[in-house]
């Protein structure tokens, strides 16, 4: 039996829709569940989804149509019919161009609802196939594509993104070159491997460097499906900048190339207390050394004063709460370890050329 949940605010129309003698054997669909409003409607469908949604089109906060459009994205139903006065009828039609399965004409009546349930029972029978023809296909292509899953270079793909190493960028070309050739240039193959390639490399690189997502910059890979372009040339091209772009910000941002593990380590200690303050005798504390022999060997490594490193990455934290929150200047300055918002805002200006507000301005939604 197909499952059914009835929305509508008025007890009365949801009553005589539940009395007619069309569920059960009659139609191949039972009502499991009502809902008085469209909020109270999601709340159900997301505890237990439905086959099909029948919903009013006028009801207050969440209406009809915002309804069925939430059900449909979210996968918590797979058909929805939507009922109206005939008044409504543009309004219905709207729903319709939106993915509405069907309309119902207000007060409904018994042979339409039933009509109504038997097509909409091939509709659904027809999706699930579909849909189990798409499982099983994927099964088929992850069964296949596992034999070919190059763990052993993504593996090494790893390791020249985590030194910041140029060389990513070449691996990653390899890496998509070999895979091509491996599964016999085999564009829905290589996609599918490619996404599962991202999706561990986002996954390391989310747990090993979380404070990317706090600067925000070329951050971990996104979620593209590798499948929807064009050519293989399309596909490398896309990889290799992501994999150039994750390296060059560790490299950016920990110095890995300089090969020094402490004033690596500072760094990090750095990047992981983004939102607190840090000084630089935290970090000679931190690291059991002295405060002067710490700052000499960062800059004689880096070329950078400490400090001005420490600016450099609050700044960068800085623009991202900026563009991404609505948090205040002066709550950015004080999450970030300044005292006074003046001597943030003039810190802001000097190392990114423009004023908090400024920069919020052009960039907020950006």
């Amino acid at each position: 039996m197909y499952k059914v949940m009835i929305v509508d605010d008025f007890d009365i129309f949801r009553d005589e829709i539940r009395s007619m003698d069309v569920w059960g054997e009659t139609s191949g669909f039972v009502i499991a569940a009502e809902a008085s409003s469209g909020r109270d409607a999601i709340a159900k469908l997301q505890a237990e989804p439905v086959d099909l949604l029948i919903t009013d089109i006028r009801m207050p906060m969440i209406d009809g149509i915002e309804l069925m459009k939430k059900a449909l994205e979210d996968g918590m139903c797979k058909c929805v019919v939507l009922m109206s006065q005939f008044s409504d009828f543009e309004y219905a039609r709207q729903g319709i161009v939106n993915g509405a399965f069907e309309y119902l004409l207000k007060p409904v009546e018994s042979g339409d609802l039933l009509r109504m349930l038997q097509r909409a029972a091939k509709y659904i029978a027809a999706k699930d196939l579909e849909q189990s023809r798409i499982t099983y296909l994927e099964n088929i292509l992850e069964n296949n594509v596992n034999e070919h899953y190059p763990g052993a270079k993504v593996k090494q793909l790893l390791q020249y993104i985590g030194e910041g190493s140029e060389q990513a960028a070449e691996c990653a070309s390899k890496l998509v070159d070999t895979t091509w050739s491996e599964v016999d240039y085999d564009h829905l193959k290589t996609a599918f491997i490619l996404n599962k390639v991202t999706a561990s490399i986002s996954e390391t690189v989310s747990r090993e460097y979380p404070w990317i997502e706090k600067i925000g910059e070329a951050a971990a890979p996104d979620s593209l499906d590798y499948s929807e372009l064009p050519d293989v040339k399309a596909m490398k091209e896309h990889f290799v900048k992501t994999a150039g772009a994750l390296s060059r910000l560790i490299r950016t941002y920990e110095f890995t190339d300089k090969n020094n593990s402490l004033v690596r380590s500072a760094c990090r200690m750095v990047l992981e207390n983004l939102d607190s303050h840090v000084s630089l005798g935290f970090l000679s504390k931190k690291l059991f050394i002295s405060l002067s022999y710490l700052s000499q060997l960062f800059k004689k490594v880096t070329g950078m004063n400490l400090i001005d490193y420490i600016t450099m990455v609050k700044m960068e934290r800085a623009k991202y709460l900026l563009a991404n929150s609505r948090m205040k200047s002066y709550e950015i300055a004080f999450q970030l370890g300044y005292k006074s918002d003046d001597y943030f805002s003039k810190l802001f200006k000097k190392s990114v050329g423009m004023t908090p507000t400024a920069f919020r301005q052009q960039h907020a939604g950006g």
